[in-house]
C-alpha cells in the first residue's frame, strides 16, 4: 500500500478519534459542570416534598456527596482539616471530576465500542456488546461495595492504631479524598476481572483450560495488585483488595467454562445447518 493510499486513513481515523473524544468530553463537562455549580435540595409545596436542583457554587452536589461520605466512612469525632487555602477548591474539582466520571461511563463505553467496531470480527463484536452491560455493572458493584461496606471498617480500624499511638483523630481533606477514590477506583477494576476472562473466551483468544491451570499465577497477582494500588501500602489493605479479586477470579473460571461450552455449541449447530 502507498503513502497516497495510508495517509487518508490514518487522517481519517484521526478526525474519527476526535469527534469521538469532543463527544465524550462534553458529556463529560456537563455532569462536572453540574455538579460544581448545582445543589440538591428538597423543597415542600402544598403538603408534598420535591427535589429540585439549585444554584451553588460553594455548597454544590459534589460538596454534599463528598460530606455525605464522610459522615458515613469516617469514625465518629474525626476531624477533616485543609493544609492549604485552596485544598476546598481542589477537593470540590476532584470529587466533581469523580462523580463526572462515573455519570459519563455508558458514554465513553459506548464511543468507544463503536470506533473499535469496525476493527472486530462478528465474534469479537458478540463479545464485546455482551460483556458492555456485565462490565459496566460490576464496576459500579465493586465500587460501591469498597466505598459502602469495606471504607468505613477500614477507616476504624486505622483510627484504632491512631489511638493506640495516642495520636489524634485527625485526616486532611486532600489525603481523605485521595484515599477514598484510589481506593474506590481500583476496588472498581478488580471486578472486572470475570468480564475479561469470559470475554477472552468467547472470543477464542484464551481457553477456559488455561485459566483453570494459572488459579496460582492469579492468586500472586491479585496480591501484587493489592500491593501495588491498596492505599498506603499496608499488609491489611493489600489483603482486602486482593480476596475479592482471588473469588472473581474463581467465579470467571465458572463462566469461562460456560462460554466456551456455548461457543462449541454454536459452532456444532452452524456446521450442521451448513450440511
Amino acid at each position: 500500500m502507498s503513502d497516497e493510499e495510508v495517509f487518508p486513513i490514518i487522517f481519517r481515523n484521526l478526525d474519527e478519534i476526535r469527534v469521538r473524544l469532543t463527544r465524550i468530553l462534553i458529556v463529560f463537562g456537563i455532569f462536572a459542570a453540574i455538579f460544581l455549580t448545582l445543589r440538591i435540595q428538597e423543597v415542600t409545596l402544598f403538603g408534598h416534598t420535591f427535589i429540585f436542583l439549585y444554584p451553588n457554587f460553594y455548597h454544590n452536589t459534589a460538596a454534599q456527596f463528598l460530606l455525605l461520605i464522610e459522615n458515613h466512612i469516617l469514625p465518629a469525632g474525626t476531624t477533616v482539616f485543609v493544609l492549604k487555602p485552596a485544598d476546598g477548591v481542589l477537593a470540590d474539582l476532584d470529587v466533581s471530576m469523580f462523580l463526572a466520571l462515573l455519570f459519563a461511563m455508558p458514554i465513553i463505553v459506548k464511543e468507544i465500542g463503536e470506533f473499535l467496531g469496525p476493527a472486530l470480527k462478528k465474534r469479537e463484536k458478540d463479545a464485546l456488546r455482551s460483556a458492555i452491560v456485565p462490565a459496566t455493572a460490576l464496576f459500579t458493584a465493586g465500587s460501591a461495595i469498597g466505598l459502602w461496606i469495606v471504607a468505613p471498617p477500614l477507616f476504624i480500624i486505622f483510627s484504632g492504631y491512631d489511638l493506640g499511638l495516642g495520636a489524634a483523630e485527625s485526616l486532611s481533606l486532600m489525603s481523605f479524598i485521595s484515599f477514598t477514590f484510589i481506593y474506590t477506583v481500583t476496588f472498581g477494576i478488580s471486578f472486572e476481572v470475570p468480564v475479561f476472562m469470559v470475554a477472552l473466551t468467547r472470543t477464542g483468544i484464551v481457553s477456559a483450560k488455561f485459566w483453570e491451570d494459572h488459579w496460582r499465577h492469579a492468586v500472586i497477582g491479585a496480591l501484587i495488585f493489592g500491593m501495588i494500588f491498596s492505599p498506603g501500602v499496608i499488609g491489611f489493605t493489600m489483603v482486602v483488595m486482593a480476596v475479592p479479586i482471588i473469588a472473581l477470579y474463581m467465579g470467571g473460571i465458572y463462566f469461562a467454562r460456560r462460554a466456551e461450552r456455548k461457543a462449541e455449541a454454536e459452532k456444532v449447530n452452524s456446521a450442521s445447518e451448513i450440511s
